[in-house]
């Protein structure tokens, strides 16, 4: 009776055992799992190692628990029979599957979920020498169901999955709505290109490059705009850009016969459907916040600033040059 009743304990102590590594395992996220491994916690490394081979790994543990409970409900069998009796077989089986779906899979499974974290790194070195040993066989049983597991590559996290993970830890008070609010926005700049948020050609502000300041001086003194573009004959084919602080400051020398030509930078110019964070990386490489959009002809479209991609992360920005101001309460 008493090697039943350890029989019967020593399966359900190896299978409840199973059953918690393999729902700790599995319920841990990989990018908690890396999060460890970057805080170099003890047995991180071994477990990110099992979340990089995770089909493998609960392939081993499912293996393994049920070949535990087989052969044990087996051997358990065998006792009863020879102890009790052929008729106590099948209540002893009943009893018996009973504990182990309570005992060995229910409890143990909740507990591991719910202590996902502090559990998988207690079992990682094990399970990861486990699977070493028992690789070959699981490789072997993986390999046959070859056909049923192939198809395209899964990647671990979307940018869906980061949304919604923002989602829900403003919902849980880890993150400001403010900061939700920016991170999605910057998902969106790899949506956005340039011609949606371009200024068109059409209504941009110009100056002629062979004119002079003298010329032009009530124009350059009223502009509202700190970089202008500038043409040669036609207002619609950029040649150079001119910044309006260096104009002024000519003016204030009395440096009127100098023409606009003489002050202008080569301009930069982008595709029309350039993305908005390209932009960014641009604007950043060539020390420069103002571009020229062209389209697949080469023409000049529009222009686009540094402005109008931040704009789309934070909102309009307005200086004191722009005539609508934002409301004040």
């Amino acid at each position: 009776m008493l090697t039943i009743f350890i029989t019967i304990l020593v399966v359900l102590t190896a299978s409840a055992i199973c059953s918690m590594a393999e729902a700790a395992l599995l319920s841990l996220p990989f990018v908690r799992a890396r999060l460890l491994f970057e805080k170099k916690r003890p047995n991180s490394k071994d477990l990110l190692y099992l979340k990089d081979n995770i089909s493998d790994t609960v392939g081993m543990i499912v293996i393994l628990n049920n070949t535990v409970n087989i052969i044990g409900s087996m051997f358990i069998g065998q006792q009863v029979a020879e102890k009790f009796g052929n008729h106590w077989l099948g209540p002893a089986s009943g009893v018996l599957t009973f504990l182990i779906i309570i005992v060995s899979e229910i409890i143990p499974k909740a507990i591991g979920e719910r202590f996902k974290i502090p559990l998988s790194l207690f079992f990682a070195k094990s399970v990861r020498w486990l699977l070493v040993i028992f690789r070959p066989f699981v490789k072997g049983v993986l390999n046959a169901a070859h056909p049923l597991l192939k198809g395209q590559h899964v990647p671990r996290i979307t940018e869906d999955e980061i949304k919604m993970m923002l989602k829900m830890a403003r919902v849980e008070g880890t993150v400001e709505m403010d900061e939700e609010v920016l991170c999605s926005r910057v998902f969106k700049l790899n949506d956005i290109r340039a011609f949606q948020i371009m200024k068109p050609i059409e209504e941009i502000y110009v100056l002629p490059a062979d004119q002079t300041l003298a010329e032009l001086k009530e124009s350059i003194i009223n502009c509202q705009y700190s970089r202008i573009a500038v043409y040669d004959k036609d207002p619609k084919d950029i040649t150079g850009m001119v910044q309006q602080m260096t104009l002024l400051r000519e003016i204030a020398k009395d440096n009127y016969g100098a023409r606009v030509r003489d002050f202008i930078v080569k301009p930069v110019f982008v595709d029309w459907h350039t993305k908005a964070d390209a932009l960014l990386e641009k604007f950043q490489r060539y020390s420069q916040h103002m571009f020229i959009v062209q389209d697949v002809r080469g023409k000049d479209v529009g222009i686009v600033t540094m402005e109008d991609v931040l704009e789309e992360l934070f909102g309009e920005i307005y200086d004191e040059k722009d005539q609508q101001k934002p409301r004040l309460g």
